[in-house]
């Protein structure tokens, strides 16, 4: 008997091609959609950046690194360091730095377009959303910073930088060069008025021998990898509910009352709804996951713990399917199964990671999402990809075969007794 309710609800499922086709398809859909939309964040690409910055100069470089090497001269200091603050002051030009050795290097100088720009044309290029970033120079900015630089003022320089929110990554990246130069212009300063050598704070790359040795030899995971699985796993919940809908609705067609009649205990049915939640679960994963292999290239490099994985996570969605139907037969109605089907499924998807691997940036959401089925699931199925030894996975198959009896337990106890299913 249980084979028939096994045999029937896969009928029902078989005669709703709509429905099928959304289970079955709509995960194989996302996985192409998002490993190609977010492949080159997740897969660590190359990311290319066009960016187009001015500087404005409210002032003339040149001459105020004369006016600071005359004070210099005027100011009584010994002509050893007149002469050597002299032969130093025109290789610190902060703006000749920043074009020449900064946005003119190896690194940038293909990625960022750079412009000297008047002071009458900053509205213009203010409002030209072209442009990723302004960097305007206030005056008398040069002979500030080099009086900083030998220890001669005390004010702070600056300077004024105008970002094109528009151009997010490409101003971000901007923002953090000029950063770092400040910094590098800061411990300059320091050195200077310390009368520190650069030399004794450099390190000499040269001296320094060692061997790599790489420790991480797990197979890298790409975005289609990953969005294979989190799709997989997440949409393999909504055959759950699907099935406790499709059992749901034999209760309203009184068809569970007629197998009650015919002295069919109501763990038959219970277990055959069960043991149709795992099957289908089961097969529900091998399509998907075939089909990624198929036209994504997801490969398994072993296929016992990958069908250990499904298998244990197949076992969590019988379970819920049992757990679905027996809620809904106490409460009689489908309030519980279209919670779960729109916000719970969401919600585990989430914590779990199935839309990103959120759990990367947290130890403790990581631990509540393998507290999840799916998360559980996923975590194992990365680490079947990644080539890691099947003792890896134990720990979250066992979790799912708990969780499944967990869930069995709470649904036998709220599954109606004879006499409360009308």
């Amino acid at each position: 008997m249980i084979w028939q309710i096994v045999k029937k609800i896969g009928l029902t499922l078989v005669r709703n091609p709509q429905q099928l086709l959304l289970l079955l398809g709509l995960p194989i859909i996302l996985i192409a959609i998002l490993g190609a939309a977010l492949g080159n964040v997740m897969n660590g690409e190359e990311v290319t950046i066009d960016a187009k910055v001015a500087i404005i100069e409210h002032g003339d470089e040149v001459e105020q690194v004369n006016r600071f090497a005359n004070d210099i001269k005027n100011s009584g200091v010994p002509l050893e360091r007149v002469e050597a603050i002299q032969a130093a002051t025109g290789e610190l030009a902060p703006i000749k730095l920043l074009k020449e050795s900064v946005f003119g290097s190896e690194g940038l100088k293909e990625l960022v377009q750079l412009e000297s720009a008047k002071p009458s044309e900053r509205e213009i290029i203010l409002n030209d959303d072209s442009y990723t970033a302004v960097i305007e120079v206030p005056e008398n900015f040069t002979y500030h910073t080099l009086q900083n630089f030998f220890g001669m003022g005390d004010g702070e320089t600056s300077l004024n930088v105008s970002r094109n929110e528009g151009k997010q990554l490409g101003s971000t990246i901007i923002l953090e060069v000029l950063q770092q130069f400040q910094e590098q212009l800061s411990l300059t300063s320091f050195v200077g008025e310390k009368g520190i050598s650069m030399e004794a704070i450099q390190v000499d790359t040269e001296a320094i021998s060692g061997e790599i040795t790489t420790i991480d030899q797990t197979q890298p995971v790409t975005a289609k990898n990953y969005y294979a699985i989190g799709m997989a796993v997440m949409n393999v919940l909504f055959l759950a509910s699907t099935i406790g809908s499709y059992a749901f609705l034999e209760k309203r067609l009184h068809v569970f009352n007629r197998i009650i009649l015919a002295n069919v205990s109501r763990w038959v049915y219970f277990s055959g709804v069960l043991i149709a939640g795992t099957v289908f679960g089961f097969l529900h994963l091998l399509i998907v996951f075939g089909v990624s292999w198929i036209l994504f290239g997801v490969a398994w490099p072993n296929i016992l713990a990958f069908l250990i994985v499904t298998f244990g996570l197949a076992i969590a969605v019988g379970g819920l399917s049992v757990l679905l139907t027996a809620i809904s037969y106490r409460i009689n109605s489908e309030l519980v199964t279209n919670f779960f089907q729109s916000i719970v499924i969401t919600i585990i998807a989430f914590l779990g990671g199935s839309f990103f691997p959120i759990g990367d940036t947290s130890k403790t959401i990581q631990f509540i999402g393998n507290l999840t089925p799916n998360g559980a699931g996923m975590t194992a199925y990365l680490s079947v990809l990644r080539g890691e030894p099947i003792s890896s996975i134990w720990e979250h198959v066992i979790f799912l075969c708990l969780f499944s009896v967990t869930i069995v337990v709470i649904a036998a106890l709220s599954f109606p007794k004879r006499g409360q299913t009308a």
